[in-house]
């Protein structure tokens, strides 16, 4: 075994430049694929790990809704027993798509009243966003102070640097807020599919929130639309009190963090059991179509990127076969001497594996290179093309997040030494079949 790995080895580096140069290009095929294949998989696999990260810290570990809607304190008293049981902690949230009204300057340098529509209202106690959220350790400006004020009878809120920017305002500025139920209740539509004004409906005024902070959590799109309120405010916009006890409802869901969100599924089952009615939802079920996206768009990427290294696969045949024809007097020999037919294909098989053995090797170390300095290099390709190459708008981050898996890294590397060993079957077994006697015929 040891003379046939030295013949393998010895025919990587032969006399002739050509065949040489066909070697060397056979390697930089497989160093290439397997580079691809490496950073690809990495972005994917940081993407899913970054998206999972930014789910948890800007939901929760799970979700409790109520049988009948809003959860009222008894409903609470009911959950946090549950919950303290599976050393698991809740708190109760308001979350609700809202109208925001602001006064924007436009290019004459007018103010002007301006809709927002996409919007979404979070009110939770500035103690839960800070234990749970770290909300705090966003916040650009300003502090997170969302209680109201009696002394200057001001409501905070806390918005991001997006819709500070959109509503052009600032710590201290204020800004209006229309509850979707409420401008419906206006409004009717009438036998001619029109719409007039509802003869009940009575006029209100729209919540005046002053600008407490504004924070940067990094997600796009949760930048874009979640702003952040006292649940006293947001339930006097929101909510009418309970027509037998007068009392507003203390939250349309409660969020809740267990032990550890990566193997919660037997709890939630408990949970479910003990609070029956409440549906209980994990938040690897609310995001699971989204999830499950990712997942194939991996799996698929692989698929596809394989085939780089399936076409150096092809070129170590087409270079082994060229080195069988010229090695015919030499493979003749090797026969003459007493080396067997298995020997022989040995050699050009241990030939094809070395030759994946060092693209492996050579394109693993490159790919971490290109993943290291990942950033760099999509700042100097977004420089030279004029163009953003990772827009924050379409995407949830700032930056280009990857992540080396080592069991990916393994596989790749599996695949790319097992599909360049198989490609040199073929001219292995052309060669164990030749004839010393045909070999040495005309030398």
């Amino acid at each position: 075994m040891l003379y046939e790995l030295f013949l393998a080895f010895r025919y990587l580096k032969p006399r002739r430049n050509a065949v040489s140069l066909i070697t060397l290009t056979s390697i930089l095929g497989v160093t290439l694929g397997v580079m691809v294949l490496l950073v690809v998989m990495a972005v994917m696999s940081g993407f899913s790990g970054e998206m999972k990260e930014k789910l948890i810290e800007t939901q929760a570990h799970f979700q409790i809704y109520g049988p009948r809607g809003p959860i009222y304190d008894t409903d609470f008293q009911r959950i946090q027993e549950a919950l303290a049981r599976h050393d698991a902690t809740g708190t109760p949230v308001i979350q609700s798509s809202v109208l925001v009204q602001y006064a924007a300057t436009n290019r004459l340098g007018r103010k002007t009243q301006q809709l927002d529509t996409q919007c979404m209202l979070f009110a939770a106690s500035s103690e839960a966003l800070i234990e749970h959220l770290h909300l705090d350790q966003y916040i650009k400006a300003g502090s997170l102070r969302l209680d109201y004020d009696f002394d200057t009878d001001a409501h905070y809120a806390v918005i991001s640097t997006y819709m500070a920017r959109r509503w052009q305002l600032e710590v201290g500025d204020t800004f209006l807020v229309h509850s979707a139920k409420n401008l419906t209740d206006l409004v009717k539509f009438n036998a001619e599919g029109g719409i007039e004004l509802n003869d009940d409906s009575t006029a209100y005024l729209p919540a005046e929130f002053t600008v407490a902070g504004i924070y940067e959590l990094g997600k796009s799109d949760f930048d874009q639309m979640v702003f952040f309120a006292g649940p006293g405010d947001a339930a006097d916009l929101l909510f009418e009190p309970d027509r037998i006890t007068g009392v507003y409802p203390c939250a349309t869901a409660v969020y809740g963090w267990g032990p550890d969100p990566f193997d919660q599924q037997t709890m939630l089952n408990e949970l479910a059991v003990e609070l029956n009615g409440f549906r209980i939802v994990g938040w690897e079920d609310a995001n699971r179509n989204f999830l499950e996206v990712l997942e194939v768009e991996k799996l698929m990427m692989f698929f596809l990127l394989i085939f780089i290294v399936l076409v150096a696969a092809f070129s170590i045949t087409n270079t082994l076969i060229t080195s069988v024809y010229q090695k015919t007097r030499e493979i003749g020999l090797l026969k003459a001497l007493g080396c067997t037919d298995r020997a022989v294909m040995r050699i050009f098989v241990l030939q094809g594996f070395l030759v994946g053995l060092i693209g492996s090797v050579s394109g693993t170390i490159l790919g971490c290179l290109v993943i290291r300095f990942r950033q760099n290099i999509l700042d100097f390709a977004s420089m030279v093309s004029g163009q953003e190459l990772f827009p924050r708008k379409f995407y949830f981050f700032d930056h280009l997040p990857a992540q080396i898996v080592v069991s990916d890294v393994a596989f790749i590397v599996i695949s790319s030494i097992l599909l360049c060993t198989l490609g040199a079957l073929i001219p292995a077994l052309r060669a164990s079949r030749l004839q010393p006697s045909e070999a040495l015929r005309y030398e």
